[in-house]
């Protein structure tokens, strides 16, 4: 039977990490205000319960005796995991994912993996969680495959990520592949989270850096730099976007980015190709050519300002997991 409408259920627990719930539902709640097909229900072993700083939910749903194939778990964290999901509920949750999940999509957020690790969902699977959790999570499931220095991580339809507000980085990611990437970045700009972290990205990215401000006409060039990295834009071209002239660009870009024009696309077109490195198996010069060097020795030029590895170590030392 085919379902039009995606369910996606909030597993929910007594003291949950707000943001950890609140961050991927904001970015639900923006697709389905762009015209998703999906429905939000909050799940829980109980009917009501506490979150990490009191706040009170009430009239929570009992967790569903049967999953669409087509559905979507998220199962959020909370502090303090492993004594936390020690209590009845938590071991309720657990053993409700054993018998219920099959090939559905499960999320996790930060130590939510726990959860999905104790019900065997991680199993020889690939994933993240908080930094503060990996050594243990290791010893605790050495089946599974934990990954360091990861924002979040896809393995089939298990998807996991740090945890707080890597937790939309994942939601935005997942949107984009179910849904679609103009759907996805729309909600991204809806929410100001211009061009999101990939999951390899330990740190703030170049598609974040240099966007915590407000003139609208320098995000408009940022904007253009960042959807076409294959061009060489002048600055002439530039400036005539949003109406300015070439001197009056420079000095807003120097005012707010505290960087040239030219500073700046230099790292989007090298933030682009450690992309491409990472998901594609395309060619040094085919990467080169498609970030708009005009070759492969310009672009390795241009990435030695950035990087200490050569292009070929960093696409051996990131390479995400097949």
């Amino acid at each position: 039977m085919t379902h039009s409408y995606t369910n996606f259920y909030f597993v929910l627990l007594a003291q949950t990490l707000p943001l950890d719930f609140a961050g991927p539902l904001q970015v639900l709640l923006e697709a389905k205000r762009q015209g998703v097909k999906l429905d939000i229900r909050y799940v829980s072993a109980s009917n009501s319960l506490e979150l990490d700083g009191g706040l009170q939910l009430q009239a929570l749903s009992a967790l569903p005796s049967k999953l669409n194939d087509n559905d979507v778990l998220i199962l959020p964290g909370c502090n303090n995991a492993f004594h936390t999901f020690d209590n009845a509920q938590s071991k309720q949750v657990v053993e409700w994912l054993k018998t219920t999940v099959t090939n559905q999509t499960v999320l996790t957020i930060c130590s939510g993996a726990i959860l999905a690790a104790r019900a065997g969902l991680l199993k020889h699977k690939y994933y993240t969680t908080h930094y503060q959790l990996i050594e243990k999570m290791r010893v605790a499931f050495p089946e599974c495959k934990v990954l360091e220095n990861r924002i979040f991580v896809d393995d089939k339809n298990i998807l996991s990520s740090a945890g707080i507000s890597s937790g939309i980085d994942m939601a935005l990611y997942f949107v984009a592949s179910r849904f679609g990437e103009k759907i996805s970045a729309s909600i991204a700009q809806e929410m100001l989270v211009y061009f999101r972290r990939t999951g390899h990205e330990p740190q703030l990215s170049a598609w974040l850096k240099h966007r915590n401000h407000m003139h609208q006409a320098i995000h408009i060039v940022q904007d253009t730099i960042c959807e076409n990295v294959a061009e060489n834009f002048t600055n002439k071209a530039l400036a005539a976007l949003v109406f300015v002239s070439e001197r009056q660009l420079s000095r807003l870009f120097s005012m707010h980015l505290g960087l040239t024009i030219g500073e700046y696309t230099s790292q989007i077109k090298v933030a682009r190709a450690k992309e491409l490195l990472q998901k594609s198996t395309h060619t040094i010069e085919v990467i080169a050519q498609q970030c708009g060097y005009s070759s492969s020795r310009h672009f390795r030029r241009a990435w030695t300002k950035y990087e200490r590895s050569t292009p070929q170590v960093f696409r051996q030392n990131h390479r995400e997991p097949e």
